[in-house]
């Protein structure tokens, strides 16, 4: 390569490099500066919010603060009290909010044709409430992150039509949708439980399963009865979740249907079962779990020791005999439940005490 040529590419790399430098340490203190000027009042701003929701009204000149505060600033001033107040406390805020227009400009934010605004203004209006008007349109957004933050909007909006909307996204395509969905259905509770029922007897496929979750989590016993018919789906998710979902809810009925799954054809819908056994205490199946400790799978197995250990005396009474059991499976998952440490024992200390022996695989 000719030597000139060579020195002006060096040349030209060093100047971005400069360029570049220059760019950031400017950038740094301008950055700097602009925090020295707003300190002040974002200082003055914090403390009118905190005088207001204490019930002190802001004067004209406080609110006059407040309102010429850039959005950014503002968001960040309402949002450090936003999420941790409620009640007369949280109205009060939103009032203010209101009042200075940040509400409003929030709302015009969630109809904007770019989703990264849209999602700015779900965001706030999920912080400080408002937005019946325009987040449940967001439901229905091409995107995935704005829909999820409008599914968490909703957990703080009870209506029927918004719960009828989350019920319908569990069949969303996109993770982060399910999930924040799930999560949203769990912390409405009692107002979902209803048009969760009608769900879980009118819906089929994928979506059942994430409704099954949801269920068990609130634990209602009105849930037994799909419980109880979604055991025998053809789906072995299905039967797992429906397993759990009998777990939480309880009684002689679940407990049967428990016992029976014991012996499903798919080892997830097996341990499902032999986990909600030990969760309910249901000692009456110690000798079907006891079987379980020669099951192929590993999770099974694990699952049966494990609620064994539960049940107590009769259960670690049957944990012992299997140290002598033919499979050495079984006895190898025996002796490992059996060294675990007692419920508030430290494990470190307890692993110390003796000399464990090397398990089989």
């Amino acid at each position: 390569m000719d030597e000139g040529l060579l020195l002006r590419i060096v040349a030209a790399e060093v100047a971005l490099v400069v360029l570049a430098l220059v760019v950031l340490v400017g950038h740094a203190a301008w950055s700097a500066s602009r925090r020295r000027r707003q300190g002040p009042r974002l200082a003055g701003a914090a403390r009118t919010l905190a005088a207001a929701v204490e019930g002190t009204e802001p004067d004209r000149e406080a609110l006059d603060e407040l309102a010429g505060l850039s959005r950014r600033a503002q968001i960040a001033v309402f949002g450090r009290l936003g999420g941790s107040l409620g009640g007369i406390q949280k109205q009060r805020l939103v009032q203010l909010a209101a009042e200075v227009g940040l509400l409003e400009r929030a709302e015009q934010w969630c109809t904007a044709r770019r989703w990264g605004q849209r999602l700015r203004g779900a965001r706030v209006l999920t912080l400080l409430g408002g937005g019946q008007g325009v987040v449940p349109r967001l439901l229905d957004d091409p995107r995935p992150e704005v829909r999820a933050q409008a599914a968490q909007w909703a957990a703080g909006h009870p209506e029927a039509a918004s719960i009828e909307r989350l019920l319908s996204m569990l069949g969303d395509p996109e993770v982060l949708c399910r999930f924040t969905v799930k999560d949203s259905l769990l912390r409405l509770g009692r107002p979902a439980t209803e048009p969760l029922l009608r769900y879980l007897s009118e819906a089929d496929g994928a979506p059942v399963a994430e409704a099954l979750d949801v269920a068990a989590g609130i634990a209602d016993a009105r849930f037994l009865a799909p419980a109880l018919e979604l055991c025998g789906a053809p789906d072995a998710r299905t039967r797992a979740l429906a397993a759990t979902l009998a777990g939480s809810v309880g009684g002689t009925q679940a407990t049967g249907a428990l016992t029976a799954l014991l012996r499903d054809a798919h080892p997830d819908v097996r341990a499902a079962a032999a986990k909600a056994l030990g969760k309910l205490g249901h000692w009456p199946a110690a000798g079907s779990l006891a079987e379980c400790l020669r099951d192929p799978s590993w999770d099974v197995r694990r699952a049966a020791a494990v609620a064994l250990r539960a049940f107590g005396a009769a259960g670690v009474l049957l944990l012992r005999r299997a140290l002598t059991d033919r499979d050495r499976f079984a006895r190898d998952m025996a002796r490992q439940v059996l060294e675990l440490p007692a419920d508030g024992e430290d494990p470190v200390a307890h692993a110390g005490a003796r000399d464990l022996e090397p398990v089989a695989v």
